[in-house]
């Protein structure tokens, strides 16, 4: 499978229906929905998801960055440069985010703690979420080349493209499908 994420106002729209292991996931009420659309300031990420009855979500304030948000209901993707660097964006149910970078396979190289984002949280219609935020490209690898996608909700594992291994594990960056940006 090869992506293309386009210019606006075009997006490259994905959805999230599988388990993490590439096994369907019949339960519709966690699949979540994914656009991405390069622009001159960045790259934007719009998800939508279903908002399910105890959805875990941090009490941290909404809008605001929170580490350790893959602990909760949330929408991650991961986009790998040529040289193996690769950006973590983490959006959350409760409408918190997360950004990181990473120098190798769970290396991380920045936090990006300090940097504002330009990000948006709301509820699309009563029992879903959706979370869109703008990543400046001084923020994501050089010539990005892999991308891939996982939905957390509820506590199952979902992934746009599977990974292997006997447990969900996100950072395997040489799996992922390649993409043109």
């Amino acid at each position: 499978m090869s992506l293309i994420i386009p210019s606006e106002p075009d997006s490259l729209y994905f959805t999230i229906k599988n388990l993490w292991n590439g096994d369907p996931c019949g339960d519709e009420s966690r699949h979540a929905e994914v656009w991405l659309t390069k622009k001159q300031s960045g790259l934007n990420i719009r998800v939508h998801a279903p908002l399910l009855d105890g959805a875990r979500i941090p009490s941290a304030p909404r809008d605001s960055r929170f580490d350790g948000l893959w602990e909760y209901d949330v929408i991650e993707v991961f986009l790998v440069g040529d040289d193996g660097t690769y950006t973590e964006i983490e959006l959350g149910a409760g409408g918190h985010f997360l950004v990181l970078s990473f120098g190798g396979v769970r290396i991380r190289s920045n936090d990006w703690a300090d940097r504002e984002f330009d990000h948006r949280n709301s509820s699309a219609t009563p029992g879903t979420w959706q979370s869109q935020i703008l990543i400046p490209w001084d923020v994501l690898p050089k010539n990005i080349t892999k991308l891939n996608a996982f939905a957390i909700a509820g506590g199952t594992h979902l992934a746009m493209s599977p990974v292997p291994g006997p447990e969900p594990d996100f950072h395997q960056p040489d799996v992922f499908p390649e993409v043109t940006v």
